[in-house]
């Protein structure tokens, strides 16, 4: 089963020590515009978005690239998307374009693997087709098989690696 332990695992993985995660978003204590993601996280080099739908699935990714940039697709091979209610990680397809920086959206993962709306509390989300971008197998999983998700709350925590003794 992975739990968020596993996701926060494989992001120590990928930096080889110890990461401390600071909250810099959190929708319902700013709102929900794409304005607001952008002037919180543009900053941000390296992010975990998770988030959370009314029907209370919970899902997300983690990107090495800043969220800056107009119409810009990036790619980043540590990057990966997953589900916490389907128990998976699914690693991104190498060098193909991992997130999406878009003004006019909030967090973007590319091949519409989740693609968040500008205010997203009314027009939600969407999550996409198996193997786009990510090494999905089944259409829609990030959301439990469905296309649509409103959000109830999206969480956006920098990481900042440690050193370990």
């Amino acid at each position: 089963i992975v739990e968020i332990d596993d996701v926060v695992s494989k992001i120590q993985d990928i930096f080889l020590k110890g990461v401390r995660f600071n909250l810099v978003y959190k929708a319902f204590d700013f709102d929900d515009k794409a304005r607001t993601f952008h002037e919180k996280c543009d900053k941000i080099e390296t992010s975990l978005v998770l988030v959370e739908t009314n029907k209370d699935i919970r899902f997300g990714g983690f990107t090495t690239k800043s969220w800056r940039g107009n119409n810009v697709k990036k790619v980043d091979n540590y990057s990966f998307v997953f589900s916490l209610d389907n128990n998976k990680i699914f690693e991104v397809i190498p060098n193909q374009p991992a997130i999406g920086c878009y003004p006019n959206y909030g967090p973007v993962f590319f091949g519409c693997q989740m693609r968040i709306y500008d205010e997203f509390f009314t027009k939600g989300g969407t999550t996409c087709h198996k193997g786009l971008n990510f090494k999905t197998t089944k259409d829609y999983e990030l959301n439990n098989g469905e296309k649509n998700f409103i959000v109830k709350d999206i969480e956006v925590y920098s990481l900042e690696n440690m050193d370990v003794d």
